[in-house]
């Protein structure tokens, strides 16, 4: 196994300080009080010339998180995200080498902590990491939470400990929600209030009862068959806002 060090060296002749987004980074993360949690930040879509979402939608695309926050104003994070991404698929023993000793570092810092660690491999990405790391998820880091959103629904019933949420889009429909909630699995909408297009999170969505997302991003803790409610990222214009919500053919969900 590499040492710190040269886990270290590896990442930055590759274009990287380091694999994994850390607790700190990013406002989805930092909001998980009591947990070390952690994930690894990919360049989103077919932006890197290798698809990493395959099931991605326009919409999807257009409002994804990825686009939102420092990486709107600081180009270094979307380079790192590109080079993380080109060496996932040019050379995945050497990626997976560095993110072994990354994740053990992880692993110690948390236990220094004295609190459980949560990983979420896919924050910008829908990957297969429950088969890539089916080792350690059932091995080393078998007392992790591992956890993600998801589009695809082949992964939805995986024999995995990896909890996956379904991420609705415009091509989804109301039946399409029942369908799954009663199968135990959470759905994450994005609301918006329809009088005053303010971003909203309702208490129920036609009777189903639905989980405030914003609170935390450790979704293994939600109640399962439930709604998980995100508020919608719009633009703060009002005629941005209006053409937004015009154009997204249903992906922000109005209440």
């Amino acid at each position: 196994m590499l040492t710190i060090k040269d886990a270290r060296a590896l990442a930055q002749e590759n274009g990287f300080s380091e694999l994994l987004t850390l607790p700190h980074a990013s406002p989805k993360l930092v909001k998980s009080t009591g947990v070390y949690n952690c994930g690894i930040s990919l360049l989103p879509d077919k932006r890197s010339g290798h698809s990493v979402c395959p099931s991605s939608t326009p919409m999807c695309r257009k409002g994804c998180f990825g686009n939102f926050g420092r990486a709107e104003f600081l180009s270094s994070i979307n380079v790192a995200r590109m080079a993380r991404t080109r060496l996932l698929f040019s050379d995945r023993e050497l990626f997976f080498a560095i993110l072994l000793t990354e994740l053990l570092r992880a692993d110690r810092k948390a236990k220094r902590l004295g609190v459980p660690v949560a990983f979420r491999p896919n924050i910008l990405s829908d990957l297969p990491w429950h088969v890539w790391l089916e080792d350690w998820i059932n091995g080393q880091l078998a007392h992790w939470n591992w956890y993600g959103y998801t589009k695809m629904q082949k992964y939805l019933v995986a024999e995995t400990p990896m909890h996956f949420t379904y991420s609705w889009s415009e091509r989804n429909v109301f039946s399409d929600v029942l369908s799954l909630t009663a199968q135990g699995i959470n759905v994450a909408i994005p609301f918006y209030d329809i009088r005053t297009l303010q971003p909203t999170i309702p208490e129920f969505w036609y009777g189903i009862p639905v989980w405030n997302g914003d609170k935390s991003d450790l979704r293994y803790l939600d109640p399962s068959g439930c709604i998980v409610g995100l508020k919608a990222k719009l633009p703060k214009s009002i005629e941005k806002r209006r053409t937004v919500l015009r154009e997204s053919n249903g992906f922000f969900v109005g209440v």
